[in-house]
């Protein structure tokens, strides 16, 4: 019998009482929840209901509990329950408060030394304690390391996340309990030998990635970074690691030449034990109480501690924090000397973040509950975030242009301007295909690489616009995208399964205004369009004629919600009797991709109900704005 979809309000097992969706993605939801019998605030993580039959899938979602409470280590983010309920396969997890590495990475540009080792320490005691008992992390990246406040202690901790994709040695040596010649991972942090996938990975694998790790710390950047995952992973295998100081960062030599043996290709190389990394990067760092005050400083814990004081006084639990990030204390992302010129362009996730595989979700940095689906991607990967639920990962991206085209104005408006504006239209009615075109999307330029859509979301705007105008206008557009966005669609190489910054998406579609539709409103007929085209076999088991129009958006919603890293889907009813569907944390979408998912949602759900569906946009026909709401008849 099919799961029924999780929502705020519903019991899960007589126990736990749903509050706010925190997050989720390609394997399924996580939910804020309290313990009603222990009155105890918890995370909870659900398998998706269309995915909850799979006795694979499955299995590999409660492999994240059985890995965790196999290590039991302080370090590691607790699992306290699981099982299969009304609503499928669950997790429960503790609630934290604080903020991912990922996201204060984001807001602080780097860490000092202090932070630095104080994160990478406990990093490496829980691994340490997992390797011990057979498990390799495999995933290890800033998105999965979470800074959280311990009300007990007053101070700052650190605990390493999702376990979901780690691999397990049985006694008879290092088989994987998934199928060979599957990589897992993120492209900048996979081991040489994780990355080319034709050796047997150990505990050292993961010290490669804390060597990734320690070095983003340092610097503010990826040491291998390039266009694409491929390129990343090349270098990964090929390329020698920079140093700190070629970033700018001097620090102690032999603190430089730990990073420089973390990094080593060859695994024999590098430290034999995580404990032993841990130990050496003590002599940076050697109080444990400077370090924790260090990692106080990223989570503002003196603001924590008076909020827990004043919760005491008054005989409730401690208040939980500002949905904002917290103003950080000290700003340490200053040039040094003069930086390195570093483009972080687009690429899309190894780690199959949309994928259907059930290895994990997008990545995204929680800033209130740690559990995640899985990781966006820093997927390639600052200003205050949109929310404080979660934010996806991100890394500033400057935009390149080729010489020989012209460049984009880059005139952002302001999010005022933004939300008061009815059309983000880079051309009137009336203009040409211009030379130039100008960027209107606020939100881009204040949120950059934070928020990832799926590959098929590229193909089908770039399938559905040639069908529509023609294959010499296609061209025209992709000659005016910026150079790191252009190389996939000219190639034709853009993966419909992994994730790619929805910037580049952006960038098409204000290209695409521009020069052929002119009007944002067009990307509604090219959402319809996109249904019979490219997205078809996307979206094919939703297409199967449906009882009743409610249904159908249910099936709908079990897709569309797949194919981005953003926006939290609900359907209901209005008094009137009409279907609503609202897409709740809908801000990083601009007006052309709103319409461009309506006509997505009419045109599917037309073809399930197999009668003339009308969805007229009730609220949110704005870009930027916090949701997209629609009628359903």
């Amino acid at each position: 019998m099919a799961s029924r979809t999780p929502a705020p309000g519903a019991i899960v097992d007589n126990k736990y009482r749903l509050a706010e969706r925190i997050g989720g993605g390609g394997m399924g939801h996580v939910f804020r929840a309290e313990n009603v019998l222990a009155g105890r605030a918890v995370a909870i993580k659900f398998l998706h209901p269309e995915l909850s039959e799979n006795t694979e899938l499955a299995q590999r979602f409660f492999q994240e509990a059985q890995a965790v409470n196999r290590i039991r280590h302080p370090n590691i983010v607790d699992v306290i329950d699981a099982g299969v309920g009304e609503m499928g396969p669950y997790i429960v997890m503790e609630h934290l408060e604080g903020e991912g590495v990922g996201s204060a990475l984001q807001r602080l540009g780097r860490f000092d030394v202090d932070a630095s080792v104080g994160t990478c320490i406990p990093v490496l005691e829980a691994l340490d304690a997992a390797h011990r008992v057979g498990i390799i992390h495999r995933d290890l990246k800033p998105e999965n390391v979470f800074v959280a406040f311990d009300v007990s202690r007053g101070q700052a901790v650190v605990r390493l996340l999702d376990f979901g994709i780690a691999k397990v040695l049985d006694s008879s040596g290092p088989s994987p309990r998934t199928r060979t010649g599957v990589v897992f991972g993120t492209p900048d942090y996979l081991s040489p030998e994780q990355a080319t996938g034709d050796a047997p990975i150990d505990g050292r694998s993961d010290l490669f990635a804390v060597g990734v790790l320690l070095y983003e710390l340092l610097t503010g950047t990826r040491p291998f970074r390039a266009p694409t995952a491929v390129a990343t992973a090349f270098r990964v295998v090929h390329a020698e690691a920079p140093t700190l100081a070629a970033a700018g960062v001097h620090v102690d030599q032999r603190l430089e030449a730990v990073v420089a043996r973390l990094l080593q290709k060859d695994p024999m190389k590098r430290y034999a034990t995580a404990g032993e990394v841990a130990r050496e990067l003590e002599r940076f760092s050697s109080d444990p109480m400077k370090r924790a005050m260090a990692l106080g400083r990223i989570i503002n814990v003196p603001r924590r501690v008076a909020q827990a004081s004043v919760a005491q006084a008054q005989g409730g639990p401690p208040p939980p924090p500002p949905t904002t990030i917290l103003p950080e204390p000290e700003r340490i992302n200053t040039p040094l000397r003069e930086p390195p010129p570093a483009p972080a362009p687009i690429r899309p996730s190894v780690r199959t973040s949309f994928s259907d595989s059930g290895a994990s979700s997008i990545p995204y940095a929680p800033t209130r509950v740690v559990p995640s689906m899985g990781s966006p991607s820093r997927s390639s990967d600052p200003g205050p975030p949109p929310r404080g639920d979660y934010i996806a990962s991100s890394r500033n991206v400057e935009p390149l242009v080729p010489p020989a085209m012209p460049k984009p104005l880059g005139v952002a408006r302001n999010a005022a301007s933004s939300a008061s504006s009815s059309s983000t239209s880079v051309g009137s009615s009336n203009a040409g295909p211009p030379s130039r075109y100008v960027q209107s999307r606020s939100a881009s330029s204040r949120f950059p690489g934070m928020y990832q859509v799926r590959g098929a979301v590229l193909r089908a705007v770039d399938k559905a616009l040639t069908e529509d105008a023609g294959p010499r206008v296609r061209e025209q557009v992709v000659a005016q995208l910026p150079q790191r966005y252009a190389e996939d669609f000219l190639n034709d190489s853009i993966n419909a399964l992994v994730a790619y910054d929805l910037e580049a998406l952006d960038a098409y579609m204000e290209i695409a205004t521009a020069i052929s539709l002119h009007e944002p409103s067009r990307w509604r007929a090219l959402g319809r369009l996109a249904i019979g085209g490219e997205l078809h076999n996307t979206v094919r088991s939703v297409l199967r004629p449906a009882p009743d129009l409610q249904i159908a958006i249910r099936r709908g919603i079990s897709i569309w919600s797949r194919l981005f890293s953003f926006g939290a889907w609900k359907v209901g009813a209005s008094q009137s009797g009409k279907v609503v569907l609202q897409i709740a944390e809908f801000e990083p979408a601009s007006l052309a991709l709103r319409l461009w998912v309506v006509g997505m949602v009419e045109e599917t759900a037309r073809r399930a109900a197999s009668f003339d569906v009308r969805v007229a946009i009730s609220a949110g026909e704005v870009g930027f704005t916090p949701e997209l709401t629609c009628e359903i008849a």
